[in-house]
């Protein structure tokens, strides 16, 4: 049959024992006062507090630029320092071996380890705070140490930047300096090809002038065209004007109006005009207007003959120039290809080189600059603290009484039970009668 405890019980138990609860409660609350109030050394604590401007890198140029011209501007720039990277360098073991030696602190008693473990850093949420807070057994001795590792921090951190920056400043003066040296080859080269005859605005020039050329024998041709056709309608109506103009004309008039014939029929009359004035007689005499109208077709055959000579001749020259003019727009076309090739290549080590010695620029003025005091202000020290922050002898004296009432009920239950369990097997080992 299985025991059961009832409460009642339970409560008799500990008023059984209510009196060796009460000892040693009170010998736990005895021992943690005197070591509270007598034993153990009060700690003090010192704060102080810096405000910092976390580094950041700038947000790269988007679009166009390459991922060359973004690996120079991180080069440039203060490396990424976020406020979780300042707090974790506050306990930087080379910053606490300079605190160390700054206040001449006794090594056996302080080195970086132990001193690392007196020192809290926190960020404050929300803020761009720091808090430091240093604790040791000496309040003076905190607050200066508080107090000197607070710009040992901001030198630290100044020195750090500092040489990250140079190393990146020798780089690209070093890349700078190769830069140059490219773009000078370019320049040369660019130099040399423009000071060769028959350069791109000479053969650009060349070729305008063919062109004006060439619209200035078709303007020529055009006007012979305009001319052949005139001269042509011309010549059709002259020369159908001589076809119906008789060579001859055929005249008939009296023989006294012709003083030869006159002379001789007068001889053979014995002299008297009178008998021969009624004779008449036949001839034929050269058309005028067929002479006038034949002189002016050979006139415009003439014409017609030199307006097509011409444009033979304007033909002919616009073919020869045209011919010129393909080779010129042929040579041009390679020295443009070449001219753009050395342009770009010289435009390309120009920029190129700019683009380094702004970078070189932007390091150098960084390493010139301290970083940490522009960065970094204590807007805190810490000062000597008056009052202890360890033993916490109230807590401690109740967290003793609590942990006695703890050990008083267990030592009695445990004696209880003892007790109980001996009494069972007395009674189990004890021989009939």
């Amino acid at each position: 049959m299985e025991e059961e405890i009832s409460l009642r019980e339970l409560i008799e138990i500990l008023l059984r024992g209510k009196w060796i609860i009460a000892a040693i409660t009170i010998i736990a609350m005895l021992v943690s006062g005197i070591l509270s109030f007598f034993v153990i050394p009060p700690t003090y604590e010192a704060r102080t507090t810096l405000m910092v401007s976390p580094l950041t890198p700038k947000t790269p140029p988007s679009g166009e630029n390459s991922a060359y011209d973004t690996l120079l501007s991180y080069l440039s720039q203060y490396p990424q320092m976020t406020l979780e990277t300042y707090r974790v360098q506050v306990t930087n073991p080379h910053i606490l071996n300079q605190v160390i030696q700054e206040l001449n602190l006794d090594p056996k008693k302080y080195n970086i380890n132990s001193l690392k473990e007196t020192i809290d850093v926190e960020a404050v949420k929300d803020t761009n705070l720091i808090r430091i807070t240093i604790k040791d057994k000496n309040p003076e001795m905190a607050a200066k140490i508080a107090n000197t590792l607070a710009p040992k921090f901001v030198d630290f951190l100044s020195n750090t930047i500092k040489e990250q920056m140079g190393k990146s400043a020798a780089f690209l003066k070093t890349q700078m300096q190769e830069e140059q040296k490219n773009l000078q080859a370019a320049t040369e080269e660019l130099k040399k090809f423009m000071a060769q005859p028959q350069s791109v605005n000479e053969l650009q020039q060349d070729i305008d002038a063919k062109l004006k050329l060439i619209t200035d024998f078709k303007t020529q041709l055009v006007q012979l065209d305009v001319d052949e056709k005139a001269t042509r309608a011309s010549l059709e109506s002259a020369r159908a004007r001589l076809a119906k103009e008789p060579k001859f004309l055929d005249l008939q008039k009296s023989i006294v109006d012709d003083p030869v014939m006159a002379g001789i029929a007068a001889g053979k009359s014995d002299g008297s005009i009178s008998d021969v004035a009624g004779l008449t007689m036949k001839s034929q005499e050269i058309n005028e207007s067929y002479t006038v109208l034949n002189d002016k077709v050979a006139e415009l055959e003439v014409t017609l003959s030199g307006i097509i000579s011409q444009k033979a001749a304007i033909e002919a020259s616009i073919q020869k120039t045209q011919t010129e003019l393909e080779g010129l727009q042929a040579l041009l076309a390679e020295k443009q290809t070449e001219y753009n090739r050395l342009q770009q290549q010289y435009t390309v080590a120009q920029d190129t080189y700019n683009t380094f010695l702004q970078k070189y620029q932007e390091a150098r003025i960084t390493t010139s600059s301290k970083i940490g005091d522009a960065n970094i202000m204590v807007v805190s020290p810490a000062i000597v603290p008056d009052r202890p922050v360890a033993p916490k002898k109230a807590l401690n004296v109740a967290i003793a009484m609590v942990l006695g009432l703890m050990v008083g009920v267990f030592t009695v239950f445990f004696l209880d039970y003892w007790q109980k369990s001996g009494e069972s097997q007395a009674i189990f080992t004890r021989p009939c009668s």
